[in-house]
């Protein structure tokens, strides 16, 4: 897939930076956030929001690394820092970049750095979307970006909401957008992964199976933890005992112009598909 596929070619200077301080420094990384899902949703032609800000994960071993590909993109490539967030850096062209840490730098699931503004974030589920959450995209002239796929992204998002619900209510409205354009979009797989959702006796619309899906597929990326298993039973639960009464449901709704009894069905299948794959070891412990 090429840049243009995704009609962000006024991004390509940028991303030719960072990749170019990535590779300098030696650090790993994919992208997340709306550029990710930008991604996949030009793969089926949808219409979706679209940013200038690009989010990156990068995994880094120390505040020193980290540190490194910052300076690199600040005294080589003309970039500046943040007033407001010490983890962005501002392009000439003003676009502003995430540079999200994870890795040994992380205490606790969360990474405090020095600077200005917001110093501190959760990184919650961040290793476990880079081991087995994400896939190689072609973004311009041969040059491969590891994508956060649209499963990682909808439980990065989830994650992020419950860390932060004042300041992520956007997250709700994303997560049901990409369920409802996820059979669109990933039909193949779900046909050939998912065929038991096609029996007769199940009766679901396209959308219920693609929250089930969904679920299946964040159960994928998180098996090997299961705190972190817990906790997103312990989000969707959350928000179903609340119903009508969850602002994150609501959101959902207002989303995509349904009512709050389909969006319940949406995190129920999700749920559904997530609780059926988890072991009497992920639940006991």
């Amino acid at each position: 897939m090429s840049l243009k596929a995704i009609n962000r070619e006024e991004l390509k200077d940028v991303l030719n930076a960072l990749e170019e301080a990535f590779l300098a420094c030696d650090i790993d990384y994919y992208l997340i956030g709306a550029i990710a899902k930008d991604v996949w949703y030009a793969r089926g032609d949808k219409k979706f929001r679209t940013t200038k800000d690009i989010d990156f994960a990068i995994l880094v071993g120390s505040h020193a690394q980290y540190e490194l590909v910052h300076n690199y993109l600040t005294t080589q490539k003309g970039y500046v820092s943040s007033t407001t967030n010490a983890f962005v850096v501002i392009a000439p062209d003003k676009t502003a970049v995430d540079l999200l840490p994870f890795g040994e730098v992380a205490i606790d699931d969360g990474v405090e750095i020095i600077g200005e503004g917001l110093t501190s974030i959760k990184v919650n589920g961040f290793m476990e979307v880079y081991e087995t959450g994400t896939k190689e995209v072609e973004m311009m002239d041969g040059h491969h970006f590891a994508v956060a796929t649209l499963p990682a992204i909808v439980l990065l998002k989830f994650i992020a909401y419950d860390d932060r619900p004042e300041h992520r209510i956007k997250d709700a409205r994303d997560i049901a957008n990409i369920i409802a354009h996820f059979f669109d979009l990933e039909g193949d797989m779900i046909y050939e992964h998912h065929s038991d959702l096609f029996l007769a006796e199940t009766d679901l619309e396209l959308d219920e199976v693609s929250a089930i899906v969904i679920g299946r597929e964040i159960y994928a990326i998180l098996k090997g933890n299961h705190p972190l298993c817990e906790r997103l039973m312990r989000i969707l639960n959350s928000h179903l005992e609340k119903g009508e009464r969850s602002d994150f449901i609501r959101n959902m709704a207002q989303e995509t112009n349904t009512t709050i009894e389909h969006m319940i069905r949406y995190l129920k299948g999700i749920q559904s598909g997530f609780s059926a794959k988890m072991t009497p070891s992920d639940e006991n412990k």
